[in-house]
């Protein structure tokens, strides 16, 4: 028999549908995440020039680490009330949310407490004074959004395991709107606000946040959700037995994102120690932002995968679940590699948008030459971040769906091994010993990007992801 990997004809229509049903409005709900990034990079290097857009790559990494770090709570919640939801079992649903969402604020409040207090030995790397104060002010002000935004993740987890993407998809335009004006409003002091600068950028994305989370409960406490799923009731919501399952299959994950993240962080940290006064770190700050465009909806292309190899696992289906996760990584594969392209050929246009050739904004950098110099190494990490797109889409897609069957150890260990054993370490040695700089860390995340792609692809094509039982 022809393995699943491998597309047998005929394709079912009505899976293709409902795959592209799922991946497409999760897709675009993330693309609506890489404008609020682009709309908040944009305003404060309008603002405060390199040394704001350095700042944001700074303490908005950091900040990723501390959000996606708890994606593993979506993760968790999604793959069983995919199950559930697949078994036909709804009434088991509403306790799963209840829990993570427990879970989700019980861990984010007292982290974002703690965190507060850590931010100058966060951020004390920076080879900039300037840098590291933006960083560390941006950052106080974000830290209250960081509990509702895992709270966010987990509801979208829910939506999209019931195959209703186009609900967060909504949600995700209402948050993006508030983010841009009220980051216009406050970095800007535009009509009547207070002039906060770099702290306002901080501020509206924690009132945004906030407004999402609220948006999303209104939605759940609507009447025929809660009679259908018994959502928020939170009766028995800390069951040991589903308060352990939530946590076996979200530590893995958690693990994963969180060194994966750090990592990030130590790239950025890495390409920040570079001596060439901030140049890199600005360059790699804006080809990363610019990355977001395939990474974020590949991510949504990933979920929608992860919720139906849950889903046709639940119902028996092994066959359909691994045809499933093939269709969602082909259009997503082909999504990445027509934007990787553009990387290459509209370059210049996409990193004007970051920082201004002219002028004052000139003054401000370090150097007359500043400009010329961030843009052309910008142009070599968009070249190489154009050509990996294909390695990344199976990163992203394939591993969210051997998640969603519960492979989370697999996916985990191979994820931090290829970053912590071979990533860092190359990306120090070509960065900092060889004097390649930007150029050389983005090189070393090439070479580990298609060695973890070849390992997911012989493991999703094996047979013994489909069996296991959650």
């Amino acid at each position: 028999m022809r393995d699943d990997f491998i597309m047998a004809l005929p394709v079912p229509l009505p899976l293709v549908r409902r795959a592209l049903g799922l991946a497409l409005p999760v897709a675009a709900a993330y693309l609506v995440i890489v404008a609020g990034l682009f709309v908040e990079t944009i305003i404060v290097g309008r603002r405060l020039h390199g040394s704001g857009v350095a700042a944001i790559g700074l303490a908005g990494t950091f900040s990723l680490v501390l959000v996606l770090s708890f994606h593993a709570l979506e993760i968790a919640a999604q793959a069983i009330i995919s199950r559930r939801f697949g078994e036909g079992n709804f009434k088991a649903i509403g306790p799963c949310l209840d829990t993570a969402l427990l879970l989700a604020f019980g861990l984010g409040v007292p982290l974002s407490v703690a965190l507060f207090f850590l931010a100058p030995w966060i951020f004390s790397s920076a080879e900039s004074a300037e840098v590291r104060q933006l960083a560390i002010d941006y950052f106080h002000y974000r830290l209250p959004s960081i509990p509702f935004v895992i709270g966010l993740l987990t509801v979208i987890g829910f939506f999209n395991a019931i195959s209703k993407p186009k609900v967060p998809a909504f949600v995700y335009v209402t948050v993006l709107i508030v983010n841009g004006v009220l980051c216009h409003m406050f970095v800007n002091g535009a009509w009547g606000a207070p002039e906060m600068g770099i702290k306002g950028a901080g501020l509206a994305q924690t009132i945004a946040a906030i407004v999402g989370f609220v948006m999303f409960v209104f939605l759940l406490t609507q009447k025929h959700m809660r009679a259908k799923y018994h959502l928020l009731t939170f009766r028995g919501a800390m069951n040991a037995a589903l308060a352990g399952s939530l946590l076996k299959l979200a530590a893995p994950v958690f693990v994963q994102q969180f060194l994966g993240n750090f990592g990030m962080y130590l790239f950025v940290v890495i390409n920040a120690q570079v001596p060439d006064g901030g140049v890199s770190l600005s360059a790699s700050t804006i080809a990363r932002q610019i990355g977001y465009i395939t990474y974020l909806p590949s991510l949504g292309f990933g979920i929608a995968a992860a919720t139906l190899v849950g889903q046709r696992l639940g119902a028996r289906q092994p066959r359909r679940a691994a045809l499933a996760g093939f269709i969602c990584w082909q259009a997503g594969a082909i999504f990445m590699a027509a934007v990787g392209l553009c990387f290459i050929a509209f370059w210049e246009p996409l990193v004007k948008m970051f920082i201004a050739s002219g002028g004052r904004e000139v003054a401000r950098l370090t150097a007359a030459d500043d400009y010329v110099r961030v843009s052309q190494t910008a142009h070599y990490l968009l070249i190489i971040i154009g050509i990996y797109q294909i390695f990344e889409s199976v990163n992203t897609i394939i591993g969210k769906a051997l998640q969603g069957a519960g492979a989370t150890m697999f996916v985990m260990m191979v994820n931090v091994g290829a970053q912590w054993l071979l990533f860092l370490p190359l990306a120090w040695f070509l960065a900092l010993r060889m004097e390649l700089g930007a150029v050389g860390s983005q090189f070393a995340m090439a070479i580990q990007l298609a060695i973890v792609a070849m390992i997911f692809i012989f493991k999703f094509r094996s047979q013994g992801w489909r069996h296991k039982r959650l």
